[in-house]
């Protein structure tokens, strides 16, 4: 019997309170992660780009090939979780592991003994004669009942290949974030560096979203530069959707007008502005992106 969610997290608790995680924060968060996304049913989603994005903060054009931090977290992880079950958790009721190849963990309950040795002596073995059936009594309806089976599950097969539901699921909508537009005749702000940390940050929050596939940040940004019209801009990227914005700046604060538009058919499909201050742009990524997010869901439903 495969152990339930409580049961999994319980025991997730009492591992990642264990001494032998004591000071690993990102290796904790590593595992937390895994193991939750596990438990909703989304253990396929787990590759090494989301990971290194969601848990380890990395960019949105981050490149697992040149950035090996999600590996060899994981190669420390499996060390760390065999030196747990080899000490604090060798009684453990569930075991967690992180097979080699992936990083979908892997849930199995531990396999106790099915008789204590000081209880051997007193269960006495149950003996039952085996029951001889003759083979001619029950020859014509088994004759008779397999053609059935048989056709029974064809038609299963059948309906299985018909069923709407059985259908693919539909891409997700390809969306490039184009770099910000800083404000020109800003004053005691440096404009460039607030757009692109507003750029980085929004195309960020949009993957860890994971409703769009969205194009890197440095691609969007290689070919935004000197680019004519936006529909070229969006076959270059690849793009639905291309998101755009330019910056307004009165001091510390600052106005950000953003629209996003059918890259194919140049074609506006939401505008609209957001205020805040350099201090606290983390604030303004946030926002712009989930109404991008919000407007985009809309618009595809």
């Amino acid at each position: 019997m495969a152990p339930s969610a409580d049961d999994v997290r319980h025991e997730l608790a009492r591992l990642l309170g264990s001494a032998v995680f004591a000071n690993a924060g990102r290796m904790s968060r590593f595992l937390k992660f895994v193991v939750e996304k596990t438990l909703a049913g989304e253990g396929e989603r787990l590759k090494e780009y989301v990971i290194g994005v969601e848990v380890f903060d990395r960019a949105a054009d981050y490149d697992p090939r040149l950035d090996a931090i999600v590996r060899v977290e994981a190669a420390r992880l499996r060390t760390k979780l065999a030196e747990y079950y080899a000490g604090e958790g060798r009684g453990a009721a569930i075991v967690l592991s992180l097979p080699k190849g992936g990083y979908a963990p892997l849930i199995t309950p531990a396999n106790p003994p099915l008789v204590a040795p000081s209880d051997a002596r007193s269960v006495a073995p149950v003996v039952t004669a085996p029951r001889v059936d003759s083979p001619r009594r029950h020859l014509p309806w088994r004759r008779g009942w397999l053609p059935g089976v048989v056709l029974l599950g064809a038609c299963a097969l059948g309906v299985g290949a018909w069923a709407p539901w059985a259908a693919a699921p539909a891409p997700k909508l390809r969306v490039a974030v184009l770099p910000f537009t800083p404000d020109p005749g800003d004053d005691g702000v440096d404009s460039e560096t607030v757009a692109m940390r507003l750029t980085e940050g929004v195309t960020a929050e949009l993957v860890r979203a994971d409703r769009f596939a969205v194009v890197a940040s440095s691609a969007a940004r290689a070919v935004s530069t000197g680019s004519g019209r936006l529909r070229d801009v969006a076959a270059a990227l690849d793009a639905d959707v291309v998101v755009e914005a330019r910056m307004l700046t009165d001091g510390e604060r600052i106005r950000v007008e953003a629209r996003a538009a059918s890259g194919p058919l140049e074609q506006k499909l939401w505008v609209a502005s957001f205020a805040g201050s350099a201090a606290d742009s983390d604030a303004l990524e946030r926002e712009i992106a989930d109404a991008v997010a919000a407007a985009l869901s809309t618009t595809r439903n």
